[in-house]
């Protein structure tokens, strides 16, 4: 391939180098920062003077800052595509790619009848089918097509909008001209990323994004709400929005999360929805609560697991019924997907001229369908130069016979041109090169017709294979900047996104919600508790006492192997120092044992993501971090344990001073509320045996992983004696670590749940965490000490500690039962006692 080599005459005022000296571009493709002559592009000079003044030092930092923000969100394109689980990061790269007023005007003038000729199609295909019967659209691409649904056929949206939001991929030919590549009308990928690609490229480049004239992205997703709402209004005048995603294990649930904070809207998932009576409910704790829209980003064919026969979870059963009966507004409806049929562009600019009277403005890539015989013989005769394609699919797979396939069913096939766009600037490995780019930008439905986002995501990668293969790990993505002729208003969602009549402070939320929230809150309790007690372990190995010679490493040792993180000892004797360090290694780091460090740790992230949607972006940048447990096994131990412990603390800092006390607090809180309160039960039945036989070290170690050494310490100033530990480790309320003060935070959040209804008599919670909390107020600890009878003596403190146990893992259950009854499944477990939640 011949290529053509920029030097960039307009170097920086230092006489040095330009970065963009030596960028090479393939002959015959379009450049869209230089000229043929090596001049920067008139709309380009700003960017590619900021570029030369940041220098390469500077770029490197800024991308390595990118890199480490995206992380820290979270910004994967597939939390679950790797195995480790830690997902493909969303690679942004940093040089934005403007857009004159000029060509952002013919493209938007392009879009907005591209997407009203989509909609077009679209109503017809399930509606009155003129376009089969006259011959317009022929039947194959219907009726052999999976992206038409059957059961969807008269099924009529609200307000007649059967396209609420539109994407296209579109890329810059050698001649200069936009063509699309690709439509996307199902659920369109993308729009929450180009919200956060622009936010972080707005903080690379302070400057030149300040005193450049950048048309906003947020009046788009104002003009997407307002539609939104003023269709839904036509039922209900405060309308319930909510935006349907199939969960964590969708590719783009960061983009899913990010919108539902954006627009305000509950991320919920199919088993958050039920139908009744021919209505769309959200299941809440308080009872089922009526829906008016679902923001969809699922696929058609999850969408409704009854009506088209499939075994998913992520649609809602009946959902199709109750669109036909108009008693939802569904964006996109089901079975918009029509519209991405890969040959259906083929058709578009004679459909265009029939249904519009116009000429399709915005050229399609070259192809032809080999259902025409004009198209098939191009095939047969040019099968070395095009691109053969699926013409109805395309996940469709290739038979190995090509020419063969093609012959037997030529409708499901097309050919190609091949495709060659246009290349940008990207800094990559220290140095700037050309790279091959597609542009998706997308609209929106409004009263009048359809707005175009003035932005959106050009995608790039280092050839065009990979590029159009779309495969994450190959691609980067950039930031589009639509230049505008007119001074451009600051603009804010919040100045009239949720205008309200009246200041409400609803905390109701969703079942599963509250499930995961509460199962959050035992894994953050259970992997603190695990680690401060390996912390001990190893802060007496790593001393220059032998082990032996430690009285409490066997007492502390027998706390892990009562809590299952590292094995009971033999029956002949005990392990030899080589096969402590491998058990205690494996508790740190062996995933596949459910109470290893890095086992709960994955639950803890596994929850959080369920739950994203409702943690802050600090939040969520610590839960981030917990992917660094693990990473270097080579390293301290202790050192390991004591950052993650930093990290799960400052995850309880920001939720105790940042979340509202709503109902998702107290779930959370709850949850850390029994599993604290059944460590602590825990360390004390299976220490208090042996706690007099080791010596008072015991004591201080019992203290120690029970994080109120200090305030014994300062409270005591004595030696370590037994009666006083267990009062404060039991009954001292005024402790955040001991047994009274769990049950006295329980007490206190059940009378704050929601109820069906006005009773006049206590919940049986709120009864069971009052029994246990004047049990525990009750307890008499007079007379324990160690001493020649404490064996006796213990024996009741035993029994009361059994049946705290019992009484605490029953009122979990209880709590699960009454308030998150709704949660068809929850994927979360205990292994202390076989306790599982239902």
């Amino acid at each position: 391939m011949n290529t053509t080599q920029f030097a960039d005459p307009q170097r920086p005022g230092n006489g040095s180098a330009s970065l963009f000296d030596g960028v090479v571009c393939p002959d015959g493709v379009y450049c869209e920062a230089f000229a043929g002559c090596g001049q920067p592009r008139a709309h380009w000079q700003s960017i590619v003077a900021a570029v030369n003044a940041a220098g390469p030092e500077l770029l490197g930092q800024r991308q390595e800052r990118v890199k480490r923000m995206r992380h820290e969100d979270g910004a994967t394109y597939n939390p679950f595509d790797a195995p480790d689980g830690r997902g493909t990061p969303w690679a942004l790269e940093q040089i934005p790619l403007p857009l004159t007023v000029r060509e952002w005007s013919r493209l938007e003038t392009g879009l907005i009848q591209r997407a009203r000729l989509l909609e077009q199609i679209l109503a017809d295909v399930y509606g009155p089918q003129d376009l089969l019967k006259t011959g317009r659209l022929p039947s194959q691409l219907v009726f052999a097509n999976p992206h038409f649904l059957h059961t969807c056929h008269n099924v009529r949206p609200s307000c007649g909008r059967y396209l609420t939001l539109y994407a296209a991929d579109l890329y810059r030919g050698p001649d200069g001209n936009f063509r699309v590549l690709r439509d996307y009308s199902a659920s369109p990928v993308g729009l929450g990323y180009a919200l956060e690609n622009r936010i972080v490229i707005s903080r690379m480049f302070p400057e030149l994004y300040q005193h450049t004239q950048i048309r906003r992205l947020a009046p788009f997703f104002q003009t997407l709400h307002t539609g939104l709402t003023q269709r839904s209004a036509l039922r209900r005048e405060d309308p319930n929005i909510v935006l349907l995603s199939p969960g964590p294990d969708s590719p783009i649930y960061f983009e899913q999360a990010l919108l539902s904070r954006y627009l305000g809207y509950p991320l919920v998932e199919g088993q958050d929805l039920t139908v009744r009576n021919g209505r769309v409910y959200l299941k809440k704790l308080a009872g089922l609560e009526p829906v008016d829209t679902i923001f969809r980003h699922i696929s058609d064919q999850q969408s409704d697991p009854f009506a088209l026969r499939r075994e998913t979870s992520a649609g809602v059963a009946g959902l199709i019924q109750v669109a036909r009966e108009q008693n939802i507004d569904i964006a996109n409806p089901i079975g918009a997907g029509f519209a991405e049929t890969p040959v259906l562009p083929v058709f578009l600019p004679e459909l265009c001229r029939s249904l519009m009277g116009e000429d399709l403005l915005l050229e399609n890539h070259p192809a032809w369908w080999c259902g025409h015989a004009e198209g098939e013989r191009r095939a047969r005769a040019q099968l070395n130069q095009l691109i053969i394609a699926p013409a109805l699919d395309r996940s469709t797979p290739f038979d190995s016979d090509l020419l063969a396939a093609i012959h037997s069913a030529p409708f499901a096939f097309m050919a190609w041109e091949p495709v060659r766009p246009s290349t940008v600037p990207v800094w990559e490995g220290g140095r700037i090169h050309a790279r091959p780019a597609l542009l998706r930008v997308f609209a929106c439905a409004t009263e009048e017709g359809f707005a175009v986002m003035p932005g959106g995501l050009a995608i790039t990668a280092a050839d065009t294979e990979a590029l159009l293969a779309g495969v994450p790990e190959r691609l980067q993505s950039k930031d589009i900047w639509v230049l505008s002729d007119q001074p451009v208003e600051p603009f804010s969602m919040l100045g009239g996104l949720h205008a309200v009549a009246e200041v409400r402070r609803s905390s109701d939320l969703p079942s599963r919600v509250a499930d995961h929230l509460l199962w959050l809150g035992r894994y953050l309790e259970r992997a603190e508790g695990l680690i401060r007690l390996l912390r001990s372990v190893f802060r007496r190995l790593s001393s220059e006492a032998r082990p032996e010679d430690i009285p409490e490493l066997e007492f502390l040792l027998n706390l892990l192997r009562a809590g299952h993180a590292i094995p009971a000892l033999p029956e002949e004797g005990g392990y030899s120092s080589q096969e402590l360090e491998a058990q205690l290694f494996a508790a740190l780091y062996q995933e596949d044992r459910p109470e290893s460090v890095i086992a709960i740790l994955k639950r803890v992230q596994d929850a959080a993501r369920n739950v994203r949607d409702r943690l802050s972006r600090d939040s969520w940048r610590v839960i981030n971090r917990l992917d660094e447990f693990g990473d270097n096994p080579a390293a301290d131990p202790q050192d390991q344990l004591d950052n993650t412990l930093f990290t799960l603390s400052a995850f309880s800092g920001l939720a105790m001073e940042g979340m509202t006390r709503s109902l998702g607090w107290r779930f959370m809180d709850m949850g850390r509320r029994i599993e604290r309160g059944l460590h602590q039960i825990s360390l004390l039945r299976e220490g208090l045996p042996r706690v007099c036989a080791v010596s008072q070290n015991a004591l201080e170690a019992l203290l120690e992983v029970s994080d109120s050494i200090m305030t014994y310490r300062a409270r005591y100033r004595t030696a370590f004696q037994l009666a006083p530990v267990l009062d404060l480790l039991l009954l001292d309320e005024s402790n955040p670590k001991s047994l009274a003060f769990q049950f006295s935070q329980l007490a206190a959040h059940v009378e704050d749940l929601p109820r069906q209804n006005e009773r006049r008599f206590a919940s049986a919670e709120e009864r069971m965490s009052l029994s246990m909390l004047t049990a525990i107020r009750l307890l008499d600890l007079t007379g324990l000490a160690c001493s020649s009878g404490s064996a006796e003596n213990e024996a009741p403190l035993n029994t009361f500690l059994e049946t705290m146990e019992a009484r605490l893992l029953e009122f979990a259950q209880q709590v699960s039962a009454h308030y998150l009854s709704r949660v068809t499944a929850t994927p979360h477990f205990s292994v202390r006692l076989g306790e599982r939640e239902p």
